[in-house]
């Protein structure tokens, strides 16, 4: 009889660590860093960045440090690519640190400029929009005569 519980036993086992590991179920988590967005409310994306900094200005200083520091104005037919380096949630809005890289259009008798670094955007929300408040310059400089 011992034998046969004994037998049991090592059967009851055996099946239950043979069988299938329940299947893990897949679930969206909240990115932690941005709050919860609210119907009709727009991530702030790239796009979004690229067109928010048109007509805003940022005093840069040249890349080497030997030209003088001047002031930069966004423009809206100007290349720019923006990467979202971070995001932070602050009592007032978000903070978001990008790359940025932009070019001016210059005129044929003129040299271009390539500007480039980081900055740290300042979003207020508005009712359902992400409002861009203030931009800081981090790392963000020029180069003169670079081709495009």
């Amino acid at each position: 009889m011992a034998r046969l519980i004994l037998s049991i036993t090592v059967l009851v086992l055996a099946l239950t660590s043979c069988s299938r590991a329940p299947e893990a179920t897949s679930r969206v988590l909240p990115n932690p860093v941005l709050p919860a967005a609210s119907p009709g409310q727009s991530e702030i994306t790239a796009d979004k960045i690229m067109r928010d900094v048109v007509g805003r200005k940022v005093q840069i200083s040249e890349v080497t440090g030997k030209g003088p520091d001047t002031e930069w104005t966004f423009d809206a037919d100007e290349f720019k690519q923006v990467e979202i380096l971070e995001r932070h949630v602050v009592e007032t809005g978000l903070t978001i640190v990008i790359f940025m890289t932009t070019r001016d259009n210059p005129k044929s008798d003129e040299d271009s400029f390539e500007v480039s670094g980081k900055l740290q955007l300042y979003y207020e929300r508005r009712g359902n929009k992400w409002i861009l408040r203030e931009i800081e310059n981090l790392t963000f400089r020029y180069a003169v005569g670079v081709s495009t």
